[in-house]
């Protein structure tokens, strides 16, 4: 209950807060193992992953759609999520630049379309930090996730985007 609560009181709101979208971040790059110059290709499937971290309905919904067609409020729920992420992309990208300035993460220019992938700097961040008792839950998250959505780190935007959104009946349009 006590590492609830320390995460409680970065939360002020959880939509708009950017320790939650730092340590969401920092949780994504370490599971995946994105560091020492492995990287996570396209910074901005990291704004939809967010939403999968923090929220275990949505992991719910993405792990049981493959049994059946979702139900109308499933899909809108998922669509939200999809929402909030295209509105998330500007600030995740002005974020990592700030942690990066911090020597926490490592930006690389993607050869495609100008696209920025990110790497972890693990040396630089508090061991203490990834410690898995205070983010079991995301890591249990991100864990349930990457079962649904494979090769993460190397996914094209559209192809993931169609892995979780299209393919469950959810229209979305180019970004």
């Amino acid at each position: 209950m006590k590492n609830k609560e320390a995460k409680k009181s970065l939360m002020y709101l959880s939509g708009e807060d950017f320790y939650v979208f730092c340590y969401a971040i920092l949780i994504v790059l370490d599971y995946l193992n994105c560091k020492d110059g492995r990287y996570f290709k396209d910074y901005r499937k990291l704004a939809f992953l967010i939403e999968f971290i923090k929220d275990e309905k949505l992991n719910y919904i993405i792990s049981n759609s493959h049994e059946k067609s979702l139900n109308p409020i499933d899909k809108e729920y998922l669509f939200s999520s999809y929402s909030t992420g295209l509105g998330r992309r500007s600030e995740i990208l002005k974020l990592l630049f700030t942690l990066e300035k911090k020597n926490y993460v490592v930006l690389d220019k993607s050869d495609t379309r100008s696209l920025v992938n990110v790497s972890l700097n693990k040396e630089a961040i508090p061991q203490e930090f990834f410690d898995k008792n205070t983010f079991s839950w995301e890591y249990h998250n991100i864990g349930v996730f990457t079962k649904c959505v494979k090769r993460l780190t190397a996914l094209k935007m559209d192809t993931m985007l169609d892995r979780i959104y299209v393919q469950n009946g959810i229209r979305i349009w180019a970004i």
